[in-house]
């Protein structure tokens, strides 16, 4: 028996619907393959979250990675894309005089990098949040000061999660933490953070950030809600040219997900809720609207276009070289003939 590896980001995936569900052990109970977290491998593998350096194995999640590990010459392919436009928020204190965007010129924000990990793609996730937030509001980065605030904290607690039913504990610091002292202190002006963890904030830390912007309410251009999506699912280049047939059956099972959200909605925010150690409100007010319609694995047109922003966002700022050949990297055809099986037409636009 060969053992298929995945792994995934804290953000609503298909892939955690169908770990929540034990949708892989259903498809994958025969004699020829078992589908497993890497976390199965312990941190030493761990990595491969970022490098996609493991052989038999599919991620699912943020974009930068993929990208980085792409253009570095990791042996992978594009099989399937997700876009869904979720909270990009930028945060002040509560006693500061800014009160709308354009009161951040010459103003200091926060941007958190972490040096020790392999790619830095929440430094690239703060500085294309703070990109989009100005151009938004008429503005760019030049109107700011962008101070980098180092956080050292463990990553792997936060990516790739797993938690399950009845555990729900997130790490003890959030993302944000780092940035969140920052801001006490008074070393930055103002913050940013993204998805779930902007509600969360919200709440548990009220007496210490006001909101200023949300870009998922404040802008109807996609262009300007790409932060780390869309989200791609990449496979082994081993697994797709050894066992073809395994990667259509795992993309059966993320469309079977995928329908099953579009299809349950309530349930599947819970699902989530659980998935991403999260409240079922948090969830669903820090994700666009009808979200679970947007979960199926598509490499439409314009989400490929959408990756090219991210693609080129980085290229623009030196976070990537070379650049990825979207157009080689991406095989379509897993994915048709996953639909094929699951006897539903191809998707040429979702959501």
């Amino acid at each position: 028996m060969e053992t298929i590896w995945y792994t995934r980001c804290p953000v609503p995936t298909a892939s955690g619907i169908a770990f929540q569900r034990d949708m892989f052990a259903e498809e994958f109970n025969g004699p020829d393959f078992e589908v497993r977290n890497i976390k199965a491998l312990g941190r030493e593998s761990a990595d491969t979250h970022f490098n996609h350096s493991l052989n038999n194995s599919f991620r699912e999640g943020g974009s930068i990675p993929p990208l980085w590990a792409k253009s570095q010459g990791a042996d992978t392919l594009l099989v399937g894309l997700t876009f869904i436009s979720d909270s990009v928020c930028i945060y002040v204190r509560p006693d500061s005089d800014i009160k709308t965007m354009q009161d951040l010129a010459g103003k200091r924000v926060s941007m958190g990098v972490r040096p020790y990990i392999m790619v830095d793609f929440m430094k690239v996730n703060a500085h294309k949040a703070w990109d989009c937030a100005l151009r938004a509001h008429g503005m760019s980065l030049s109107d700011v000061e962008l101070v980098e605030v180092e956080i050292n904290d463990d990553m792997h607690a936060h990516i790739n999660p797993d938690f399950v039913k009845g555990v729900k504990q997130r790490p003890k610091n959030s993302l944000a933490h780092g940035e969140m002292a920052a801001l006490a202190r008074g070393d930055v002006d103002a913050i940013w953070s993204k998805s779930c963890g902007t509600r969360s904030m919200e709440r548990k830390a009220a007496d210490r950030v006001r909101l200023l912007t949300d870009l998922l309410f404040d802008t109807d251009n996609l262009e300007l809600r790409v932060n780390a999506n869309p989200r791609p699912i990449t496979v082994s280049g081993n697994l797709a040219r050894e066992h073809p047939e395994a990667v259509i059956r795992y993309l059966q099972v993320l469309i079977r997900a995928a329908r099953w959200a579009a299809e349950n909605p309530a349930n599947a925010n819970d699902i989530l809720a659980t998935e991403l150690g999260v409240s079922a409100t948090d969830v669903k007010t820090s994700q666009v609207k009808n979200y679970q319609n947007a979960m199926w694995p598509n490499l439409t047109t314009q989400n490929l276009h959408l990756l090219q922003t991210q693609q080129d966002f980085m290229l623009q700022h030196g976070y990537l070289s070379p650049a990825v050949d979207l157009s080689t990297w991406t095989d379509d055809s897993f994915l048709r003939h996953a639909y094929e099986a699951e006897g539903l037409d191809y998707p040429t636009q979702v959501g």
